[in-house]
């Protein structure tokens, strides 16, 4: 264990130090897609898994990558075939991502008991891809539990590893995840190679990384609150852990604006 717990503990503080940057900036302007959330940021106290809502915004025109899909989309979307944490059809007409924090309650909620139900609804039908973006909202474990998800994604399981991350998580907090916690959860997703996952999860790329998405994430999208949902269209938001209906009405939006109802 030692081999592992000392570098880990310097890398990490490092990436924890990024993040406290960014709370430091966060009365600083922010552009992008920061539209989506003006009006729709936690000023009021409110759950954020509570009180979300559909709301626009300009975004800079990129292309798709060679995908399939109709105008220009939001920079955040990647439509990558080699993605191991997205879901569905790479030229699916919509893309959601999900920006999500490993040690969030409510990005488990959805996890565990939402995204299912749009799984079996919008992507099974080949409508809608699902891509995620690993952040660390909550600190100094959330980073290295990030990089963790990412170190299983090397290996082809990071929704594997993230369903027993999530199945494991407490109803309400945020959970305590110390790296033998994070193996255990490695071998549950069936990650056949358990010491590259200890080098990669432990690797400071991989964690700074994750300071960097969180960084751009909360300064350069304006995102406040985990776990949050932004449309491939470059316009529309979704924030929190709602109900399935919400969720519903949101997508079918999505797809009858991409023409694909």
């Amino acid at each position: 264990m030692a081999d592992h717990s000392s570098p880990r503990q310097g890398r990490s503080r490092r990436a924890y130090a990024i993040i406290a940057i960014v709370a430091a900036l966060a009365f600083i302007a922010v552009v992008g897609i920061a539209q989506l959330t003006s009006g729709n940021n936690n000023a009021s106290g409110e759950d954020p898994a509570q009180s979300g809502a559909t709301s626009g915004a300009s975004s800079e025109d990129h292309a798709n990558n060679g995908a399939q899909a109709s105008g220009n989309e939001g920079e955040w979307v990647r439509r990558d075939t080699e993605d191991s944490a997205a879901i569905g059809d790479v030229n699916a007409s919509v893309v959601i991502t999900e920006w999500t924090d490993p040690r969030c309650p409510f990005c488990a909620h959805f996890h565990n008991d939402i995204l299912p139900e749009l799984k079996k609804k919008y992507v099974d039908t080949g409508k809608v891809r699902f891509e995620f973006i690993t952040v660390a909202f909550f600190g100094e474990q959330s980073a290295v539990a990030g990089a963790a998800m990412e170190a299983a994604g090397k290996q082809g399981k990071y929704r594997e590893f993230s369903d027993a991350l999530y199945a494991a998580a407490p109803e309400k907090g945020h959970p305590d995840l110390p790296e033998e916690t994070l193996v255990k959860f490695a071998k549950t997703a069936g990650v056949e190679d358990i010491e590259q996952f200890r080098k990669d999860m432990n690797d400071s790329e991989l964690i700074d990384a994750v300071g960097e998405a969180t960084v751009t994430a909360q300064q350069y999208y304006g995102i406040q609150a985990v776990p949050f949902f932004a449309a491939s269209d470059g316009e529309s938001a979704l924030r929190g852990a709602q109900p399935v209906e919400n969720f519903s009405e949101f997508i079918d939006e999505q797809l009858s604006k991409a023409g694909a109802q």
